[in-house]
């Protein structure tokens, strides 16, 4: 006969078919959830901070990339979330049957006879349940990881893709054709795979082995695979398809991929639009040049802290002191075309006094780029160069003097010189912008 104490050591035994990674996984998810969230929360702070500063030819680049680490950071964060639900859920359940040995009671079920034989006809074993719950657990882990991983490499691979084609643009003159090599590249690369899996699809059980066409198709699958793309390269994901049918799994993990990349551009959205969503209606919109409205991003006291502007500032709306400082960063998103457009000075002497000439030459040209108005009268004032260290911001300034100045309202108005020709996908609004101040 067992004694209290042995039916206590039995009842705290975790079931034999227990994943044995599940320690591991616990350990795994829990030390490193809080960091996935706060990386997802980080990476597009970093990418508004880093991207108006590159020139388009490096701004696809890190846009791109950072969309695919997005979709694998998000979905490892989400993997890991839901993980430690799951095992959470799991402990529970083994903590509850061994409370409450013997699973359900239905002699003390005090519903109908028809309520409780619905219940009885779907209610699994207690064993059933927390087999399914820790398979369930292990299943997220493994499947999170393992999309992580692909998009990992999906990311280097389409990085180092877009690398080498968009210089091979830049070093033939077609840089402004950039994104069509890309995509010409990219169909140019995935077409004998598409053509390869087609083949295999229909034609694959007649060739024999040794076949030239077979060895040709080995090749190419071995050139993809060794370049990441083949599936045997994603074990983790590939497993789990192929456990669950091909149909069904791939479908299940598209939809993770394709709900991971809207998250990760809802983010980057979200992050763009500083003021936050919310239903506004009919209100009009703050645009750049409208006539009659104060943008915030034109203040230096209304900037969000460490925030670095893409856009002319002045200190406050109300001026004070004998100089109103006018900064105009140098976005190379934005004015990449001025530094293109300047003349490169020629004969200049060796040393500081070359780097000298250089240096005025280039503020004059860049100068010329911005067309400064108050009040509508053109602003008859030279800019300085200017940096800030707190900010990671160079431009230029123009000290404006306030004495002469009437009291009330004036408006100062920066527009880029010549206007650049719209692109499709912008508003038809002009690069203008209008700062008003009272004085």
């Amino acid at each position: 006969m067992s004694t209290p104490e042995s039916d206590t050591d039995t009842r705290l035994t975790l079931p034999r078919r227990t994943t044995p990674t599940w320690e591991v996984e616990l350990l795994l998810s829990g030390a490193t959830v809080f960091t996935l969230v706060q990386l997802a929360t980080w990476l597009p702070g970093w990418a508004s901070h880093i991207s108006p500063r590159l020139s388009d030819f490096w701004r696809q680049v890190a846009d791109l990339s950072l969309v695919y680490l997005m979709c694998g950071v998000v979905v490892l964060a989400v993997a890991f979330v839901l993980h430690l639900l799951l095992r959470a859920y799991w402990v529970a359940l083994v903590g509850m049957d061994s409370v409450f040995p013997g699973g359900l009671k239905p002699e003390k079920l005090r519903d109908g006879p028809i309520m409780r034989d619905w219940i009885m006809g779907r209610w699994k074993p207690m064993p059933a349940q927390i087999e399914q719950a820790d398979n369930q657990a292990t299943i997220v882990f493994g499947l999170g990881i393992g999309l992580a991983r692909m998009m990992v490499t999906i990311t280097v691979v389409v990085s180092l893709l877009m690398l080498a084609v968009l210089f091979l643009a830049a070093t033939t003159g077609t840089a402004e054709h950039a994104e069509r090599w890309v995509l010409g590249a990219l169909g140019v690369l995935l077409f004998p795979w598409f053509v390869v899996m087609w083949l295999d699809r229909w034609f694959g059980a007649r060739l024999q082995r040794g076949h030239w066409l077979r060895r040709t198709m080995e090749s190419v699958m071995a050139a993809y695979s060794r370049s990441g793309v083949g599936r045997e390269s994603a074990t983790l994901v590939t497993l789990y398809t192929t456990s669950v049918g091909d149909r069904r799994g791939n479908w299940i993990v598209g939809g993770i991929i394709t709900a991971a990349i809207l998250a990760s551009l809802t983010a980057l959205a979200m992050l763009k639009d500083d003021l936050g969503w919310g239903q506004y209606g009919r209100f009009p919109l703050l645009e750049a040049n409208q006539a009659n409205s104060v943008r915030h991003v034109h203040y230096a006291s209304q900037h969000e802290p460490a925030q670095s502007p893409h856009l002319p500032y002045i200190p406050d709306l109300q001026a004070q002191g004998r100089y109103l400082p006018l900064v105009v960063p140098f976005v190379p998103q934005l004015h990449q075309q001025m530094l293109d457009a300047c003349p490169e000075p020629k004969n200049l002497p060796r040393g500081f006094a070359g780097r000298q000439q250089r240096s005025q030459a280039t503020l004059a040209c860049i100068a010329e780029g911005f067309a400064v108005t108050l009040d509508g009268q053109p602003l008859d004032l030279a800019p300085e160069l200017y940096s800030d260290a707190t900010r990671d911001l160079r431009g230029l300034v123009y000290m404006i003097p306030l004495a002469g100045q009437s009291r009330g309202r004036h408006e100062l108005v920066v527009a880029l010189h010549p206007q650049p020709g719209p692109k499709p996908d912008e508003y038809d609004a002009p690069s203008v912008w209008r700062i008003p101040y009272w004085y």
